[in-house]
């Protein structure tokens, strides 16, 4: 039975290794970092739910205390688009909108496509709340 545990925890260890290389979304690394504990205690003979209880406990800790970090270490190097400076912003209301109806905003001199919650008329500023494909999401501002 030990044998067969011990070969568990060491394909775990590379298949999570494998994973990781594949997607490099910092998930399955920690799942291959905890199985290195489970893999030792299951070579000195411990029990399995001494094994599992720290793989469990070594995987959740790395993933709720290190992962955020290591994403924002990596992925600094993404490049977001212009068009995400664009949250936030103010437009004015070209066509009016409903929440039914799909109407426009003007917004640095371009026309896009909005939606909103609540109908909107012509003329009113808006703040562009969020950007769903080629619509932005607006909501009214109130003076």
């Amino acid at each position: 039975m030990m044998e067969v545990l011990i070969w568990f925890w060491l394909g775990l260890f590379l298949l999570a290794v494998i994973f990781e290389a594949a997607t490099v979304d910092f998930v399955a690394i920690w799942f291959a970092v905890g199985s290195i504990p489970a893999f030792i205690l299951a070579l000195i003979g411990a029990p399995l739910w001494l094994q599992v209880s720290v793989f469990l406990i070594v995987t959740i800790i790395l993933i709720a205390f290190t992962r955020p970090y290591m994403l924002k270490y990596f992925k600094k190097n993404q490049i977001k688009t212009n068009v995400y400076t664009m949250i936030g912003k103010t437009a004015v209301v070209s066509e009016a909108i409903t929440p039914n109806t799909v109407g426009s905003v003007k917004v640095r001199g371009q026309v896009w496509s909005a939606i909103a919650s609540s109908t909107i008329p012509v003329g009113s500023e808006v703040r562009i709340l969020e950007i769903e494909g080629v619509k932005l999401i607006v909501e009214l501002i109130e003076i």
